[in-house]
């Protein structure tokens, strides 16, 4: 309704501006003038409703008003109109406006120099350019202002909708990279450190089973404590640690040492001619056979444990073997993080991971390409 009210007060107070001109001295040859007049005001009452139908009002109304004697207000509205659905309307539509404002300066252009026939003439398409080609130029530059703008503006938008994906994938990663080495660095220590004094508390009259359990509790607890804070220098440094390097795989003698130590039967078996490779693979390849063997400690107890590592010209191989107790019923591996945070990091450097139950063997197997 404001809107209408608005249209309609344009309407009138343009039809009274140019009765206020023709009091000032702008002459009105006939009542016909009044009556463009009329007509270039009413036109603007359905400017937005029906653009087409009052660019057509005010054009006739102009064309009249040019023959009887050309008004003002009549070449301003009909510049208005010109304007108005150029800006609002869509590229076609200021092409086809351009066009026909072009072909308008064009008729005018003729009839000057036919009505003057001399270079005169040429003023009254001059003239026509200026309410015709000239707004609707303008519009059209308008337009694709505010289109690029509207399209930087939504860009803007989507690239920081992006880096706000970005960001979240970051810390989401982060979070995953640092449970999993809270797992492979820190839980693996406070299994054996579980099983150890379990065993301890099993036998409480056996001193010399007793110190053994305590001698391994207190050095898987200075080894748990030792990777935690290398693990706080890391994040501390934002992952640029000055700490010692990362596991590689020709470490792999000392950790089955270690595992030995621990009350493990494991032995280590190396297929091919061991050579350095990428510090991910070196990593992801020592972390999924310090996890296999120490799930092999918690579920197949006093079992051998077998790790086959090959070197192919191709692949890393990577076995764990064990035998698993009453394995004749269905072996429900509960696949925990242990199991997960293998997957990932063979996942991570483009490699495979399967385990399960074979012939009655529990079996790890990883696979991962070079």
């Amino acid at each position: 309704m404001d809107s209408g009210w608005r249209r309609l007060g344009l309407a009138v107070g343009t039809f009274v501006g140019g009765l206020a001109l023709f009091a000032l001295g702008w002459p009105l040859d006939s009542w016909i003038g009044v009556a463009t007049l009329g007509a270039s005001a009413v036109s603007l009452l359905f400017l937005r409703s029906h653009p087409w139908l009052s660019l057509a009002i005010a054009y006739a109304a102009l064309t009249v008003d040019w023959i009887v004697g050309p008004n003002l207000v009549t070449i301003f509205v009909l510049a208005n109109a010109l304007w108005d659905i150029t800006e609002r309307g869509s590229a076609r539509t200021g092409r086809v406006l351009m066009i026909s404002s072009v072909g308008t300066v064009l008729v005018f252009t003729v009839v000057g120099l036919v009505v003057e026939r001399d270079v005169q003439g040429v003023l009254l398409g001059v003239q026509a350019a200026l309410f015709t080609v000239v707004p609707v130029d303008t519009a059209m530059t308008v337009r694709r202002h505010r289109q690029t703008a509207a399209a930087e503006r939504e860009r803007a938008e989507q690239t920081a909708r992006l880096a706000e994906l970005d960001q979240r994938a970051a810390v989401t990663a982060e979070r995953t990279r640092v449970a999993r080495d809270l797992h492979d660095l820190v839980a693996n220590d406070l299994s054996v450190i579980a099983l150890h004094s379990t065993a301890a508390l099993a036998r409480p009259d056996d001193a010399e089973a007793a110190q053994q359990a305590l001698r391994v509790i207190r050095q898987h607890s200075v080894s748990g404590l030792t990777e935690m804070r290398h693990l706080i220098d890391v994040l501390r440094a934002d992952g640029h640690s000055d700490s010692p390097a990362e596991a590689r795989l020709d470490q792999l003698a000392a950790l089955v040492e270690k595992a030995r130590a621990d009350g493990q039967d494991a032995t280590l078996r190396v297929v091919g001619e061991g050579r350095p490779l990428a510090p991910a693979i070196e990593l992801a390849g020592y972390r999924i056979i310090q996890e296999a063997l120490t799930n092999a400690g918690k579920h197949a107890t006093d079992q051998p444990v077998e790790v086959v590592v090959a070197y192919r010209s191709d692949a890393l191989t990577l076995t764990v073997e064990n035998p698993v107790p009453g394995s004749d019923v269905p072996f429900p591996f509960p696949g925990g993080a242990g199991l997960v945070g293998m997957a990932e990091r063979a996942t991570l450097v483009g490699g495979t991971l399967d385990a399960g139950l074979e012939e009655g063997r529990w079996r790890v197997h990883a696979e991962i390409p070079l």
